[in-house]
């Protein structure tokens, strides 16, 4: 006796698809991983030209599966269709590897190479993302195995978590703890890796063919529905008095369109309805592989007791990990959890999931500001000046328009003043008690100062080479309190009156295993103005000698070096610091990581059921295409953010993008509030019966 229906097996081939996608997961995520940090450290863009980049070719990975839809539902069919775009995809990676060790060519030849392949592995990972899935689907009988559905896709959803776990935090190990061509970082073996891993994935997928339920494709399905929509919009205009006699304005299409035709345009409509308030929530979550990743380089990754650092983008990791543990949970733990408090169907998860993005970004927001620290403010009629004692001994300023101070040994002081006018010429009284003997000019110096309204100008107490006479020397430029957006120290250099300028000074980096550590000559600084410089430890030499060993440059930090001879005539320096950052454990992202898995799960796992059980049979795969479309969008939206407002604080940006995922959720409280869930026939064949829509009355 042939089985019962409800006693139907799950079908084998589904399998196959599962570890194919597992394997394509694998090399997408690892790529995304590391892909902003070898644009911005290898091709040498900086922190903003690389997210829109990487954002781009996000963009275009979520823009392409319409076109991988047309191509599956009208042309070549799903299985043509996800081989050939996984050998453009695999094409793509080996491009992007050679490009990585291309070192011999110029920079240009090497991003363009770069552009190209990211161009060729967007458009077949975003060409076959529509199919790969709603494929597995086609292969089980509906709704007789509705729960085995269910149980496809989250094994499918696992796949993929358990390939992002092993990528996020495999790759970035083959990036830096390995070193090649010179280098303290090794790109060319982890996108070498990642290229075999596609190359694996389109094998796996082939070794199935036999299996497969392979549905044929209807010609020009997704342009019928296209041409539905426009036909009818076209006699609603053209005809507006016989819009009113029919129930919707689909059904004026029923002089061309079948009824078929017409039922699954509907449908699909009012699932794309849903979508217009998804684009927001992608433009935030996509964010993790770009702003969060570059957040994390300004954090200390070390483990105390272990010789091993966290690197910036292994902290992607803990999305996929706890996303597993969730979704492998959902029905016993998280769902159950989320009914007792009344958040039951597919709308209200959605809801969920966004109101926690939201809160994602209040505290990436927060531990951005916590980060940068301190930060001067001079008011508009206040102006500020600074001097820096190099001097070893106490100097005493005195003014009657001051008040006065003591400023101590190789110290510095602050001095705040209301200029009647713009700029006023401030006359100062400086006393040098008796450990400054050995100085000319010993006792009192006269002189002045300039204060600017709303500015800040330093000074420097040296003394000059020849006679040691004690002079107070203006610096040439204001001192510029403004911390660069990606978080870098910024640092002057000001060279003492007692020291010869062209002797070889040098600022080098220290701890780095490549050749080319970070060198920066003293004249370089000549200008006397602030300059970015990779945070880290530093020593300061003159040719081979060592000067000082101590100069440590945390994040988010101003700093003045000053240079000078002591009493012996021997070299020193002493760095100054305002306005300092926190050099806080990258393990500080957890909570923001935490609450966007959440969000994943109650927003992503939900969205994939609900837009393929919402969806007609026919168009499965356009209806993903327009999910995907909701991501390129996403991703559009920060581009044009990142290029049109041009916020000066990354903070600012973290609470926009907070606050309009806010307006976002009530958006989609209004979409849904009155949507109606459908149920659809789907045949083990292929085949479906008339797309009949059987309402429920569940809102």
């Amino acid at each position: 006796m042939a089985p019962s229906e409800n006693q139907l097996k799950s079908p084998v081939s589904v399998w196959f698809i599962v570890f194919d996608e597992l394997c394509e997961r694998f090399n997408y995520f690892g790529l995304r991983t590391i892909i902003v940090l070898y644009l911005s450290s290898i091709l040498n863009y900086s922190d903003d030209d690389s997210t829109l980049i990487y954002h781009s070719f996000v963009l275009l990975s979520y823009f392409m599966p319409l076109w991988g839809a047309i191509l599956a539902d009208s042309y070549w069919g799903k299985f043509k269709t996800i081989i050939r775009l996984s050998i453009v995809y695999a094409i793509g990676n080996v491009i992007l590897t050679g490009a990585s060790i291309a070192d011999n060519f110029t920079l240009n030849v090497q991003r363009n190479m770069s552009i190209l392949g990211l161009i060729l592995i967007a458009i077949g990972t975003g060409g076959i993302k529509p199919c790969v899935c709603t494929f597995g689907g086609e292969q089980f009988k509906l709704p007789e195995q509705q729960d085995q559905l269910a149980t496809f896709f989250k094994r499918f959803l696992a796949g993929i978590d358990v390939a992002v776990i092993i990528s996020t935090f495999f790759v970035p190990e083959l990036r830096k703890s390995v070193h090649c061509f010179g280098k303290d970082t090794c790109f060319p073996l982890a996108f070498g890796v990642l290229s075999s891993l596609m190359i694996a994935s389109i094998v796996i997928f082939i070794l199935g063919r036999k299996l497969y339920v392979k549905r044929k494709p209807e010609n020009n399905v997704i342009f019928g529905t296209f041409g539905c929509i426009f036909y009818a919009i076209r006699k609603k205009c053209t005809f507006s008095s016989s819009s009113d006699t029919v129930p919707h304005w689909l059904d004026l299409a029923s002089d061309k369109y079948s009824q078929t035709q017409i039922s699954d345009t509907k449908s699909v409509l009012e699932v794309v309805y849903i979508y217009i308030a998804y684009p927001i929530f992608w433009a935030l979550y996509e964010q993790q592989g770009s702003r969060w990743t570059f957040q994390a380089t300004l954090m200390n990754g070390k483990i105390d007791g272990v010789d091993w650092v966290i690197k910036p983008e292994q902290m992607h990791t803990i999305t996929p990990l706890f996303s597993l543990m969730l979704i492998l949970s959902s029905d016993y733990i998280l769902f159950p959890l989320l009914k007792k408090i009344g958040i039951q169907n597919s709308i209200q998860k959605l809801i969920l999931g966004c109101s926690l993005t939201s809160v994602a970004f209040l505290f990436a927001a927060s531990l951005h500001y916590k980060i940068f620290g301190e930060s001067t403010v001079i008011p508009s009629g206040e102006g500020q000046f600074n001097v820096y004692n190099s001097l070893h001994c106490n100097v005493h300023i005195n003014s009657s328009l001051l008040y006065n101070d003591t400023i101590g040994s190789t110290g510095l002081s602050n001095f705040k003043y209301t200029p009647m006018s713009d700029k006023e010429i401030v006359n100062i009284t400086l006393t040098l008690n008796n450990s400054c003997n050995p100085y000319i000019s010993y006792g009192k110096l006269d002189t002045n100062v300039t204060v600017s309204r709303g500015k800040s100008i330093s000074y420097l107490l040296t003394t000059t080479a020849v006679n040691k006479t004690v002079i107070l020397r203006p610096i040439k430029h204001y001192d510029d309190f403004m911390k660069p957006k990606n978080g870098r120290p910024i640092i002057r250099i000001l060279l003492g009156d007692d020291v010869n300028i062209n002797e070889p000074f040098a600022l080098v980096s220290t701890g780095k295993k490549s050749p080319l550590s970070y060198h920066y000559n003293i004249s370089s600084f000549a200008s006397e103005n602030f300059k970015q410089v990779p945070f880290g430890k530093y020593n300061l030499t003159r040719g081979e000698e060592v000067i000082s060993s101590d100069i440590n440059l945390i994040p988010a930090t101003i700093y003045t070096l000053v240079i000078h001879t002591n009493d012996q005539n021997l070299l020193e320096s002493k760095l100054y610091v305002a306005d300092k950052g926190n050099y806080l454990h990258i393990i500080w992202q957890a909570p923001q990581y935490l609450c966007m898995v959440i969000a994943e799960v109650a927003f992503i796992v939900t969205t994939i059921e609900f837009s393929y059980t919402q969806a007609p049979p026919r168009i499965k795969s356009f209806v993903s295409a327009c999910y995907s479309m909701t991501q390129s969008i996403g991703n559009l939206l920060v581009i044009v953010s990142i290029s049109a407002l041009s916020f000066n604080k990354q903070v600012h940006e973290y609470l926009f993008f907070a606050g309009i995922m806010l307006a976002d959720t009530l958006l989609l409280v209004y979409l849904g509030w009155n949507y109606k869930y459908k149920s659809f026939q789907q045949h083990i064949d292929g085949n479906s019966d008339d797309s009949k829509n059987v309402w429920k009355n569940t809102k």
